[in-house]
């Protein structure tokens, strides 16, 4: 039998009053504790990408920069804190740096665009104006496709008329990894996506595209300026490299959302405001905003 809340609550303050570390956090907190980071990364590798030399800190790939800066690709929650967008520039530089790619310069010619973008994707619902109507989902198949959900026969990489999703292996046949990206597609996500297009195509007009790497993180319990560097970090090692299926990563006890890229590591490829990057001004949001801000 559970004991009444009259013998709970001396017992709490007891516990408190003990322990110095437990009073230095939050009550609430110690209660009920921050949720993990948990990232689904996911590289899409082009025919055209497949022939190019992967990047590495020894032998770099140098870059042009073009930022989207941040967007709401789904539905749009009032109350959302955005990061400056200059920390979250430097972040992204930093990140790429450990993995070999660098800010092309005169003496280092960019030999690749990388167009990236980040903020949130929120699950968007439809409801019919009765009370008891829980709502229903109408953008879930974009979250699964960002999320990769194609690799694992959940859905079609496209839309396609012709296919029922739901008929798809995946949807049947679910391992615990499938199950996962599943279920993440009902969450509100943070998300980030950066995508690598050949300079030297770019200066005729063409457009060829060599890699797309899209990064997410459900929201809930989080914050997207403690959160996102720690995305960008965590999935550093899979950007523009092709992933057999999307790859899933949590962070340690040694890596919180409150994690910071270590300067030591990176800080001879990367100085403050040595990147350049031509920005693109997001077109701003028509959806209408959900009734509660988020929490």
């Amino acid at each position: 039998m559970n004991p009444p809340a009259s013998l709970l609550l001396p017992l709490i303050f007891a516990v408190l009053a003990a322990a110095p570390a437990l009073r230095a956090a939050s009550f609430l907190e110690w209660i009920f504790p921050k949720r993990d980071v948990q990232v689904i990364a996911v590289t899409d590798t082009t025919p055209a990408g497949l022939l190019r030399r992967a990047a590495t800190p020894a032998n770099p790939i140098y870059y042009q920069a073009v930022s989207a800066g941040y967007r709401d690709f789904g539905g749009i929650i009032a109350g959302e804190k955005i990061p400056p967008k200059e920390e979250v520039m430097q972040t992204i530089a930093k990140v790429l740096a450990k993995q070999g790619y660098l800010a092309g310069s005169a003496e280092h010619p960019p030999t690749v665009i990388l167009i990236w973008t980040w903020g949130t994707m929120n699950t968007d619902m439809m409801y019919s104006g009765d009370a008891d109507d829980p709502g229903r989902q109408i953008n879930r198949n974009q979250l699964l496709r960002f999320m990769g959900a194609y690799k694992l026969g959940l859905i079609t990489k496209e839309p396609d008329a012709f296919r029922n999703d739901l008929l798809l292996p995946g949807a049947l046949f679910r391992d615990a990894e499938t199950e996962t990206v599943a279920d993440l597609a009902t969450e509100d996500l943070y998300v980030a996506a950066i995508s690598a297009y050949d300079y030297a195509a770019a200066t005729r007009s063409e457009k060829v595209l060599l890699w797309t790497t899209k990064i997410s993180c459900p929201s809930r319990g989080l914050a997207l300026p403690q959160t996102l560097p720690a995305m960008l970090a965590l999935a550093g090692p899979h950007i523009g490299r092709e992933t057999a299926k999307p790859v899933q990563l949590k962070a340690t006890e040694q890596f919180k959302t409150e994690v910071k890229i270590g300067e030591a590591t990176v800080v001879d490829y990367v100085e403050k405001d040595s990147v350049p990057v031509i920005e693109v001004t997001p077109t701003a949001p028509t959806k209408k905003q959900k009734a509660a801000p988020k929490k």
